[in-house]
């Protein structure tokens, strides 16, 4: 009896730290986005959708992310996907650099040729 109420006991604390945890990220970066991307968001720069046939409907939003708060993860890619009763959502921050070779690849995927006028300051 005395297990199952310390079992009890130590799950709630848990899932008390959990959700304070949250609750914090959410209101430090102000909002459930820059919870995820663990700093706020300065601006949305665009929104790309997928081309998938079916049910499932994809995105891709670009934002700035506010680098005082995350030093060198300027950019973050929220990609999306939702469906008759379902939202995925999957926050990526990239530094500088990554993001230059993210577009670099890109760029040869859609036949173009690696630029090297990508200037990262």
């Amino acid at each position: 009896m005395e297990l199952e109420f310390a079992m009890g006991t130590i799950f709630a604390i848990a899932f008390v730290g959990v959700l304070a945890y949250m609750v914090f990220g959410v209101i430090r970066y102000m909002g459930f986005r820059g919870a995820m991307f663990g700093s706020e968001l300065q601006n949305t720069i665009g929104e790309v959708e997928g081309t998938n046939p079916g049910l499932v409907h994809s995105k891709v939003r670009v934002h700035v992310l506010d680098s005082k708060i995350n030093p060198g993860k300027n950019v973050g890619l929220e990609f999306i996907a939702t469906s008759f009763a379902s939202y995925q959502m999957m926050p990526i921050s990239l530094s500088q650099s990554q993001t230059a070779n993210l577009i670099s690849y890109l760029r040869q995927a859609i036949g173009n040729k690696p630029s090297s006028k990508i200037l990262v300051n």
